[in-house]
């Protein structure tokens, strides 16, 4: 955060622009930016399978494992796997993030359960946990509404991030000018 304060504010300005529209695209095009999860997904796993491999190689040999080698060839293979349909990555992202969904919802609708009757907020949370319930089973079930709920929840984070880089480029401003004046004051006074 400290960094983010000793940035020039139009720099801030800039970047929170730049989130916002990011987010917007994100919004637009659900299916890609699945494609491109899937894409990096596979890439960051047969890196990393590769990366064992060469340290396998190059280590010592007292030090080789051959488990950490089975694992690092593996990994390189799911990698390839992975990379070669993305199609089949895409539909099991949709599930991982669905199931995960369904049981937040299952969690949500269970405590509200148990709530209901000791405060409003139980209700709510019944409610919550419902929506959940049937947004997780329509993502399990069509890979289009798991896409799009991917891109709702990354487009929502990215744009609100960038509404809050926008706002803090404004208060900088602000402040900056304050302590400029204040700095401006206090020489003037100095110099008297």
């Amino acid at each position: 955060m400290l960094k983010t304060m000793l940035k020039k504010w139009w720099v801030i300005l800039l970047q929170g622009i730049l989130m916002f529209i990011l987010g917007l695209f994100i919004f637009s095009n659900p299916v890609d930016v699945l494609a491109g999860i899937s894409l990096w997904f596979g890439i960051i796993i047969l890196v990393t399978g590769v990366v064992g491999v060469f340290g396998w190689i190059f280590a010592g040999s007292g030090e080789r494992d051959t488990g950490s080698l089975i694992w690092s060839l593996l990994s390189a293979l799911f990698g390839i796997l992975i990379l070669s349909n993305i199609l089949v990555t895409m539909k099991a992202v949709t599930i991982v993030f669905g199931l995960w969904v369904l049981m937040t919802g299952i969690s949500l609708m269970a405590n509200g359960w148990s709530l209901k009757s000791e405060s409003s907020m139980g209700w709510f949370l019944l409610i919550v946990g419902i929506l959940g319930i049937v947004a997780g089973l329509m993502m399990v079930m069509n890979m289009g509404s798991g896409a799009a709920g991917i891109a709702t929840i990354l487009g929502m984070t990215i744009v609100l991030t960038g509404i809050a880089l926008i706002l803090l480029s404004f208060a900088k401003k602000a402040i900056a000018g304050k302590v400029k004046d204040k700095i401006g004051e206090l020489k003037a006074k100095i110099g008297e």
